[in-house]
C-alpha cells in the first residue's frame, strides 16, 4: 500500500505517535493495576481486574497492529480484529464496574447484557465484516451507553467523581466516532484514536477509584 491511498505520510506518523502513547500507557496501566489489585485489593477482585486489563491491552495492541501495518492483505485481516476489539474493550471495562462497583442482581444483569452484545458484535465483525456496518456501529454505541439502563444503581453505587469520569469518557468516545466516520477529514484517524485514548484514560482512573472503594 502506498501513502495517499488511505492516508498521507504525515497522517500516518501522527497516528503512530498516538498509538505509541496508547500502547505504552496501556501496558503500564494494566500492569500497575494488576499488581495493585494483587497486593492491596481482595483476591476475588483480581480476575475481574485481569479481564479489564486484557481488554485494554488487546484493544490498543490490535489497533496499533492494524493502523501501523502497510501490507494490504494483512491490513484486511487485522481490520476485522481491530473493529471487534472495540466490543471486547467495552465488555471488559463493564465487567469489574458491574460486578464490583454495582454488584448484586443489577450488576450481573448489566454484565450479561454487555457481554451478549459483545459476542454479537465480535461475531459480525470477524465473520461478516462490511455487511452490517451501520448496525454494528449502532450496536457499539448501544453497548457503550447500556449503563443508562442501570442509572439508579449507578448513582447509588458510585461517587460523583467516578460518575463524571465514566460519563465524560463515554461522551469523548462518542464524539470521536464523528471523526472516525469522516474518512476525508485530514488526520481523522489520529483525532479519533486520540479521543479513544483520553476516554480510556478517564475510565482507567474511574476503575481505580471503584477498586479502591
Amino acid at each position: 500500500m502506498e501513502f495517499g491511498e488511505e492516508f498521507t505520510f504525515q497522517e500516518y506518523v501522527a497516528d503512530g505517535v498516538v498509538h505509541g502513547v496508547g500502547v505504552i500507557a496501556a501496558l503500564a496501566g494494566a500492569t500497575g493495576l494488576i499488581i495493585w489489585a494483587a497486593h492491596a485489593g481482595p483476591m476475588g477482585h483480581l480476575p475481574l481486574v485481569a479481564i479489564y486489563a486484557a481488554g485494554l491491552l488487546a484493544t490498543f495492541l490490535l489497533s496499533a497492529a492494524y493502523n501501523m501495518t502497510l501490507h494490504r492483505e494483512a491490513r484486511a485481516v487485522l481490520r476485522r480484529f481491530d473493529h471487534a476489539a472495540i466490543f471486547l474493550m467495552i465488555a471488559c471495562s463493564y465487567t469489574p464496574l458491574a460486578l464490583i462497583g454495582i454488584g448484586g442482581t443489577n450488576g450481573v444483569a448489566l454484565m450479561l447484557a454487555v457481554w451478549t452484545i459483545a459476542v454479537i458484535g465480535i461475531t459480525l465483525k470477524l465473520f461478516f465484516f462490511g455487511r452490517f456496518e451501520r448496525f454494528t456501529f449502532q450496536l457499539m454505541l448501544m453497548q457503550g451507553w447500556l449503563a443508562v439502563l442501570a442509572i439508579g444503581p449507578l448513582i447509588a453505587s458510585f461517587s460523583l467523581g467516578v460518575l463524571i469520569l465514566l460519563v465524560g469518557g463515554g461522551v469523548l468516545f462518542t464524539l470521536g466516532t464523528l471523526f472516525h466516520l469522516r474518512d476525508h477529514l485530514p488526520f481523522n484517524r489520529a483525532i479519533w484514536h486520540g479521543h479513544v485514548l483520553i476516554a480510556a484514560g478517564m475510565h482507567y482512573v474511574a476503575m481505580f477509584m471503584i477498586l479502591r472503594g
